[in-house]
């Protein structure tokens, strides 16, 4: 008996002692991953403002994608923008690393890591250039630069104008053309989120194709637009060409297989307009209200063929892998400054209609023409 209750006082000491082990144990691993979370969301934090201070910086160069990596990544030797800098330091016992790149030759990635201890965070958002829109009032020129497509397009303008609850705007206005007046005809409405009137389409350059050389300038004189005003442009693509040279005074869309634009809703606020997928929007680098815009009248590539073009140029053949065409950059430009396009019929070459958009500051309200 009493060598079989010292075998149950032992086994009892035992499972006691296994017992607080296995609690020492758990109560270790919680505190482990506890630790873990709290030092993830430190690194959380830490990436938020390091961000934040990144995205003010970028913001401070406006509509310059350039100024905006400088101000970010830093600058070369050379003064251009260092897309390969980094920003990094130290913060409220952890550290940051921030950097900014583009996406698709106007827009720019900002992505920021925080780190506190074994955490570690990262946030990858875009900070959007803002694309055609007017600062102050001003005239609108068009110039018609190239084409080198095999379909078919016809190019329109639509201009979203500030709503501040009044009547509808006038739409009335000459292209230069006598018999074309009323450029605007249609209905405007107010956007869903009441910030704009979006006003009907306007034809600029019915449907043709392969018009390099063409010369066209459309400078309506009665058209004035007022800051805040947003510009839009777009091409309907008419693949057989059945509706070439034909001039409509009221756009209707079911003339055209489809339609590209240069800016889009990304949400239903119209302040969020980015640049269209099969778009390539450049600012003059002189002028921030200059662009050329340069369309793309194919589909079927994908989102990572079309944003690798516009930021790394052409290149070979499409990687699936490494989702690059392999270019190395846009390093030729043309006799304006800008890229310079070539005519591909196997990739995305955004040469199929180019125009340039020249905003000219009237100093005030415009005056009408004398």
């Amino acid at each position: 008996m009493g060598k079989g209750l010292l075998l149950i006082v032992i086994g009892g000491i035992m499972a006691g002692s296994s017992l607080m082990f296995q609690t020492q144990k758990t109560a270790l691993e919680t505190t482990k991953v506890q630790t873990e979370y709290q030092e993830t969301v430190l690194a959380r934090e830490i990436a938020r403002s390091a961000y934040s201070v990144a995205f003010r910086k970028a913001q401070a160069a406006g509509n310059n994608l350039d100024l905006a990596i400088s101000n970010v990544n830093g600058t070369l030797q050379s003064g251009e923008a260092n897309f390969e800098g980094v920003m990094a330091g130290s913060y409220q016992g952890g550290a940051y690393a921030v950097q900014a790149y583009t996406l698709d030759g106007q827009n720019v990635v900002i992505r920021s890591t925080g780190y506190f201890g074994n955490g570690e965070f990262t946030i990858n958002e875009n900070y959007n250039v803002k694309l055609l829109t007017v600062t102050s009032h001003s005239r609108i020129t068009i110039d018609f630069l190239e084409s080198m497509a095999g379909y078919c397009s016809a190019v329109f303008m639509q201009r979203f104008l500030p709503y501040k609850g009044e009547k509808k705007p006038p739409m009335s206005g000459n292209y230069g053309n006598a018999e074309k007046k009323g450029y605007a005809l249609g209905k405007a409405r107010v956007s869903d989120d009441e910030k704009y009137w979006v006003m009907p389409p306007e034809m600029l350059l019915n449907s043709g194709h392969n018009r390099t050389g063409a010369e066209l300038r459309v400078t309506p004189d009665d058209l004035s637009l007022a800051p805040e005003t947003r510009i839009n442009f777009f091409i309907g693509v008419d693949k057989n060409c059945s509706e070439e040279g034909i001039w409509e005074d009221e756009y209707k869309a079911s003339r055209y297989d489809y339609i590209h634009n240069a800016l889009e809703e990304d949400t239903q606020n119209m302040l969020d307009l980015q640049e269209g997928k099969y778009a390539m929007i450049e600012q003059n680098k002189t002028d921030d209200q200059q662009w050329r815009i340069a369309f793309e009248d194919l589909e079927g590539f994908s989102d990572a063929q079309l944003n690798d073009v516009k930021a790394n140029s052409y290149g070979g053949n499409w990687n699936d892998g490494d989702q690059t065409y392999g270019g190395s950059g846009w390093t030729e430009e043309d006799a304006l400054g800008y890229h310079k396009l070539k005519d591909f019929g196997n990739k995305p070459d955004f040469s199929d209609q180019v125009i340039q958009v020249t905003l000219t500051p009237c100093g005030g309200p415009c005056a009408p023409p004398a």
